[in-house]
C-alpha cells in the first residue's frame, strides 16, 4: 500500500521535472491564405516579403513578414501574384518573423473589397 502511494505521488512529479515531449518542441504549421509574393531583401534569411493584398493595391510595399523558401526553390512566377502559404513560422533577428514555406500556389480566394488610399 505505501508503495502504490509512493508510486501514485511519484509519477506526476517525474513527469513534470522531465523536459519537454518531442511534440513540444516542434513549429506549429500556419497558412495564409492570401497576401501579394514580393521580392524583399531587407532580411538576410529571406528573399520575399509577403504584403496583405489591399495594401498593395494601395501602393504599399511594406511586407506583414519575410517568406523563405527552404531547397532554393525557384518561386518567381508567383512574384506579384495573390498566393497561398503553408508553412511554419520562426522569430529571427529579422525586424519581422519569417515564414519558411513548405508550399506556394494561387490564393482560390478572392480579394476582399479594398477601401481607396
Amino acid at each position: 500500500m505505501i508503495a502504490r502511494r509512493l508510486l501514485v505521488s511519484a509519477v506526476p512529479l517525474v513527469l513534470l521535472a522531465s523536459g519537454p515531449l518531442r511534440s513540444d518542441t516542434q513549429t506549429p504549421k500556419v497558412e495564409i491564405t492570401m497576401g501579394i509574393l514580393i521580392e524583399d531583401s531587407s532580411c538576410a534569411r529571406a528573399k520575399y516579403g509577403l504584403v496583405g493584398v489591399c495594401a498593395y493595391y494601395n501602393g504599399s510595399r511594406t511586407p506583414d513578414f519575410y517568406v523563405d523558401f527552404p531547397g532554393g526553390r525557384n518561386v518567381t512566377r508567383f512574384v506579384g501574384r495573390n498566393v497561398r502559404l503553408r508553412g511554419t513560422m520562426e522569430f529571427t533577428d529579422c525586424s519581422l518573423p519569417v515564414m519558411h514555406a513548405t508550399n506556394v500556389a494561387d490564393s482560390a480566394l478572392p480579394p476582399p473589397p479594398c477601401p481607396g488610399p
